[in-house]
């Protein structure tokens, strides 16, 4: 056997043991995960009219211009702790958490991997306010411990959330989390309350942008030895028939059973938000943007991209500034089965979205799963379709989670994601 051959065959054989090591060790992290139930929202009126909130609310997460820490809120879980998701209308996903000892105040909250604190309404601002919504009780909690900082943000609408902070035990599927410190919020915009469902956001995102340096959820959960591994992963389940089941949230590890293939990783570009280099993203034969940046964000429901990039990604769809609707766009659904696909090179590894993935049907609305923050009205920044001047933040939403598993790794800093089964 040639020399050439003998080193084929040594690295075929690698190659075959390191499969079999990550297979060994994602059946390890998928036995002691745990598995939360995610849920999401069924009025489909009520969500097309959310998505400018939406976009108000990545603005401010994004804005460079304030303490990116006040501007969101998210939480996590146990040695892989399973919680299902609750989705709504394929837009956002909520997961059931509950606050305070002995009764369980149990409450919805929105998953958001771009922000790092928890957020509860409080029962006063709920009973006088809000009252389709639940609400946190310090009186009922034999645990709550008083903590009173104040705490606000502002909305680029100029609309401000204020409340203050508390500590109380809060508990995530099986994973009660003691000393828990979160945002009881007593004053919110009124179309926060009537235009959304949950009752506070659960953030999964790094200490680095915890408002005023609270302890994040997930850090708690890991010191506390709920989980073994500090991982998280999401599985996400775009059948809006089911309101009940949108996807899983397993903290403490993965299930190798709801992807395929092996898991890409990709190292973290910038510590802060879940934010990664793409290589490249192409819709059809057009190149959107090479070595992009690109922020994980679960609390928005779209994919955000720069305004350059969604002129051609409009062009390439057929899709008119007439089509735009509450801050969206809108397609002839009979025309989705003929739209090219749209390719995300990441990790020298292709993960592909086809229309059915990027184009969202409320019964009988589709809608383009591509947005930008701003207006994209007037000329802008010219479009180079080469990508040399389209380089900009892109913002990964529940589109994207929708076709990719994704896994997060707050202890080494990545992520990794594989095409969904």
């Amino acid at each position: 056997m040639q020399s050439s051959q003998k080193l084929a065959l040594a690295l075929t054989l690698v190659l075959i043991w390191c499969l079999a090591q990550s297979a060994v060790e994602s059946r390890r992290r998928w036995r002691k995960s745990v598995h939360l139930k995610l849920h999401r929202e069924a009025n489909h009126t009520k969500i097309l009219k959310s998505f400018p909130n939406q976009k108000l609310r990545l603005k401010e997460k994004l804005s460079p211009t304030t303490d990116v820490a006040i501007s969101s809120l998210t939480a996590s879980q146990a040695s892989v702790a399973k919680d299902n998701l609750f989705n709504s209308h394929n837009t956002e996903y909520y997961v059931t958490a509950s606050f305070g000892t002995p009764e369980a105040q149990k409450v919805t909250l929105l998953v958001d991997t771009a922000s790092a604190n928890l957020l509860v309404y409080s029962s006063e601002f709920v009973s006088e306010s809000c009252t389709q919504h639940n609400g946190y009780s310090s009186s009922e909690s034999q645990t709550y411990q008083a903590n009173g900082s104040p705490f606000e943000i502002q909305f680029a609408s100029q609309d401000i959330l204020k409340g203050f902070l508390s500590t109380d035990t809060f508990t995530l599927g099986d994973l009660a989390v003691g000393n828990q410190t979160f945002a009881e919020i007593n004053s919110a915009p009124v179309n926060l309350c009537k235009q959304s469902n949950f009752d506070g956001i659960l953030g999964l995102g790094l200490s680095q942008i915890a408002l005023d340096g609270v302890k994040t959820p997930l850090d708690n959960i890991l010191e506390q030895g709920l989980i073994d591994e500090p991982i998280f992963s999401l599985y996400v389940n775009r059948n809006a028939s089911d309101a009940s089941n949108g996807g899983v949230l397993l903290l403490g590890g993965a299930d190798p059973t709801l992807y395929s293939g092996c898991l890409t990783y990709v190292p973290l570009s910038k510590v802060g938000f879940w934010q990664i280099t793409v290589g490249q993203v192409a819709i059809g034969s057009k190149k959107l943007c090479s070595n992009c940046q690109a922020i994980f964000d679960m609390g928005t429901s779209l994919i955000i991209v720069p305004c350059p990039a969604l002129k051609i990604i409009n062009r390439m769809l057929g899709i008119k500034e007439a089509d735009k609707r509450d801050g969206v766009y809108i397609i002839d659904c009979s025309k989705v089965s003929r739209l090219p696909n749209v390719v995300l090179n990441i990790g020298w590894k292709d993960f592909t979205l086809t229309p059915s993935d990027y184009v969202l049907n409320y019964s009988g609305t589709c809608v383009s799963g591509f947005s930008s923050l701003s207006a994209c009205n007037g000329s802008g920044t010219p479009i180079n379709d080469d990508g040399d001047d389209l380089n900009n933040i892109w913002v990964f939403g529940d589109v994207f989670f929708g076709a990719i598993f994704t896994l997060f790794d707050f202890g080494l800093k990545l992520v990794g994601m594989a095409p969904k089964v």
